[in-house]
């Protein structure tokens, strides 16, 4: 190896150390700090905004988890409002959004759903917030996605045969 190339491997060495230096780690504690770049991230990034803590005295009914089930009955809802646990649900709900703004729970609801839900629920103090019975009637992008992948296979198929 003569001596020009030896300098470059040393400046390209150089290059990364430095890199590596100036990189900084995943923020668990606010998510929307992250850079998402992949839906991986993403996904990770919403899955630490549903990690923070509720306050103390917020029932577990009203708190927001993967199940996108928010229960709270009519008669705590008052409380539920004024006590800062809607407020706890509504600051998640933003950090999810911020952080991944196709992200949908398991009973299929979205963001913008719990947000309406909890938002009219308050307004109407005496109602009970509920997302217990929530169906979706929309697709997701990947069930989208699937149906013009299966006819364009299965039109293939037929037509592959016909060649041979």
């Amino acid at each position: 190896m003569e001596i020009g190339g030896r300098i470059k491997l040393v400046w390209f060495s150089l290059g990364i150390f430095l890199l590596f230096q100036f990189a900084q780690a995943f923020d668990k504690t606010d998510p929307t700090d992250n850079v998402n770049l992949s839906p991986i991230w993403a996904w990770r990034s919403a899955y630490y905004c549903t990690n923070r803590t509720a306050p103390s005295h917020c029932s577990p009914k009203g708190q927001l988890t993967f199940s996108g089930i928010v229960d709270v009955p009519a008669n705590e809802t008052g409380e539920y409002c004024s006590s800062g646990c809607s407020a706890h649900a509504l600051d998640v709900l933003k950090c999810i959004y911020l952080c991944k703004e196709d992200f949908w729970f398991h009973n299929n609801a979205t963001v913008h759903v719990l947000n309406t839900a909890i938002i009219e629920g308050c307004k109407k103090n005496n109602t009970a917030i509920s997302t217990v019975d929530y169906k979706s009637s929309g697709m997701k992008v990947l069930q989208k996605m699937y149906v013009p992948i299966v006819a364009s296979l299965s039109t293939l198929a037929f037509i592959a045969p016909n060649f041979m």
